[in-house]
Parts: C-alpha cells; sequence; structure tokens
C-alpha cells in the first residue's frame, strides 16, 4: 500500500513538473474572446477568498463556501447598518457570476454600465497587468484612464511591477 502512495505521489509531480506555463498572450487571447455581458454595472474582486463585490451601486462583501461555491455570507462593507436586504435572486445572479468570474481566473473584473472592462490580472513576472476594453465610443480621457497604452484592437493595457 504504501509503495502504491508513494508512485502515485511521483506520477503527479512528474505530471506538474512537466506542464507548460500559460504565457501573457495566450492568457490575453483568452480573455478578449470573453463574453462580459453578464457582469454589466458590476464590480468584483477576489480578496484571499473573500470577494467584495458592487452590485446595485453597493459594496458587499461576501464569502462563499469552498466546497460547494454558495454564498456563505453577505454584509456591507461600509455604514453603521450591516443588515442587508438581500433577495434569493440577488443571491442566485451574484453566484453566478462569481462562478464564473472564478473560471476566468483574474483578481480583479470591473464592467460599467456601458459595457467598458476593466480587470487586472496578476501576473508570474512579480508584475500586474490591468487590461481595459473600450467600447468604440469611448476613449480613455472618458473614462479617465489616459495613462494606459493600446495593446491590441480596442484593448489597452497598464503595467504595475512590485520590486
Amino acid at each position: 500500500m504504501r509503495i502504491k502512495s508513494i508512485l502515485v505521489i511521483l506520477c503527479a509531480i512528474s505530471f506538474c513538473g512537466c506542464s507548460r506555463e500559460e504565457s501573457l498572450q495566450e492568457k490575453f487571447d483568452n480573455l478578449k474572446t470573453i463574453d462580459y455581458s453578464e457582469f454589466s454595472d458590476m464590480s468584483i474582486v477576489n480578496r484571499k477568498g473573500i470577494y467584495l463585490v458592487t452590485y446595485h451601486d453597493t459594496m458587499y462583501r461576501v464569502r462563499t463556501n469552498f466546497f460547494t461555491s454558495r454564498i456563505s455570507s453577505v454584509e456591507l462593507t461600509s455604514g453603521k447598518n450591516k443588515n442587508v436586504l438581500w433577495t434569493k435572486e440577488d443571491s442566485a445572479q451574484v453566484e453566478r457570476t462569481l462562478k464564473s468570474f472564478d473560471g476566468i481566473g483574474i483578481l480583479a473584473l470591473s464592467v460599467d454600465k456601458n459595457g467598458n472592462v476593466d480587470l487586472s490580472l496578476p501576473w508570474y513576472d512579480r508584475c500586474t497587468y490591468y487590461f481595459l476594453k473600450l467600447l468604440p465610443s469611448f476613449t480613455l480621457e472618458d473614462v479617465e484612464k489616459p495613462y494606459y497604452q493600446r495593446y491590441e484592437g480596442n484593448w489597452y493595457l497598464d503595467k504595475k511591477c512590485s520590486e
């Protein structure tokens, strides 16, 4: 039994050791094909398993069950009254979007009412890449981000690295 366990562990290690790290361009190619409309007028940030979700113009701290991915608690992030009026429909909607968000594999995502997409992606080079997708009728000045540089098509990039 012990030998079988060791063989399984060695196979797992060798399998992980052979996996190829995805390049930033490959990750971007995946990100640009995603339909972000389900995140419209929402913002999500993952902070060590706790989500900061802006939904209906209010920011909530949302915790999910690790095993079921269902919402386990919701609280307002500011204000004296921490009670939340959260319907079953709200819960179902936010659970769906959190599941989609987790599938994308990014740190933060924001989609404004118009459909402009802003996302952040920490990368292996100790840099965080901030991608911005603008609709054709918007400019960097309109969204107050003139420091972004065109990356590809209507996607723009800002990069910040830790020292």
